[in-house]
């Protein structure tokens, strides 16, 4: 089984941040050798994440070779980038990491990189927060993504009160009432409808997640069929943990090539 190429914490100069911004890349083993615009996935960390999460606690280079090799998904590229603990947001306070991955990161990959520059075969992932930050992106920016996958995403529709969310909370927290209302993600689902751009959605949760976080997927799931939108809805047995996000990003890989095959 030939191995995909690892190159962790590069770096590119993001115009929004206005100072390097970390990223790390998979390339598919035939990178080098076959004469074509690869799909990607941008896939982001949780919180007091990095960009070497997916690989050194995911083993998503392993992953990717093996289901590649397997041919039950095609030669994807996976970007994973460093956004700190920043929710994927623009803060005027703490940094715009939203326009540097929708933008900034996003140009550089397609200029540097033999990547398709197609929505149709470009795809968004997180986890936790990163599954929270998928969704806003992909949500915000229907005509950049086709499809969205967020495990264990911290989905709610008021700011979370102080005695659940400490787990995230420190003196970076980003969000105000106003702001948060703002950045929720039940308020892009009629924007997106209006749109008439369908993003399918993959929704996945342990239901021993100890932040209890099956809740907000279940209410998305349920909002987006009440909107007719496309989603699915996984509760199944896990945490909220690297065992249980290792094996649901192979569905949501699936889930992504079940889409490619349909356009």
């Amino acid at each position: 089984m030939e191995k995909g190429f690892v190159h962790e914490s590069l770096v590119f100069y993001s115009e929004s941040l206005r100072r390097y911004m970390k990223y790390s890349i998979y390339l598919p083993s035939n990178y080098e050798s076959d004469f074509r615009k690869f799909p990607l996935v941008y896939l982001l960390h949780g919180y007091n994440g990095n960009e070497l999460n997916w690989i050194q606690k995911g083993r998503i280079d392993q992953t990717l070779n093996y289901m590649i090799y397997k041919q039950e998904i095609p030669p994807f590229v996976v970007v994973m980038p460093d956004a700190g603990n920043s929710w994927y947001i623009d803060s005027s306070e703490y940094n715009k990491y939203e326009s540097a991955i929708v933008n900034d990161l996003a140009n550089y990959i397609e200029d540097r990189y033999e990547v398709s520059s197609e929505r149709e075969n470009r795809f968004i992932c997180g986890l936790s927060m990163g599954g929270y930050g998928a969704l806003k992106i992909a949500y915000k920016y229907p005509t950049k993504f086709y499809a969205v996958g967020s495990l264990s995403g911290v989905i709610t529709r008021q700011i979370p009160p102080k005695e659940r969310i400490d787990t995230f909370r420190n003196d970076n927290w980003p969000f105000t009432s106003e702001n948060w209302e703002k950045e929720n993600i039940f308020n892009y689902i009629d924007s997106l409808k209006q749109s008439g751009v369908n993003i399918p959605t993959y929704l996945s949760c342990g239901y021993d997640d100890f932040l209890g976080l099956y809740s907000g997927a279940c209410d998305l799931h349920h909002q987006l069929q009440m909107k007719k939108l496309p989603s699915e809805l996984h509760i199944k047995e896990g945490n909220h943990n690297w065992k249980f996000w290792k094996e649901e990003i192979k569905e949501v890989l699936k889930f992504f090539t079940k889409i490619i095959e349909l356009y």
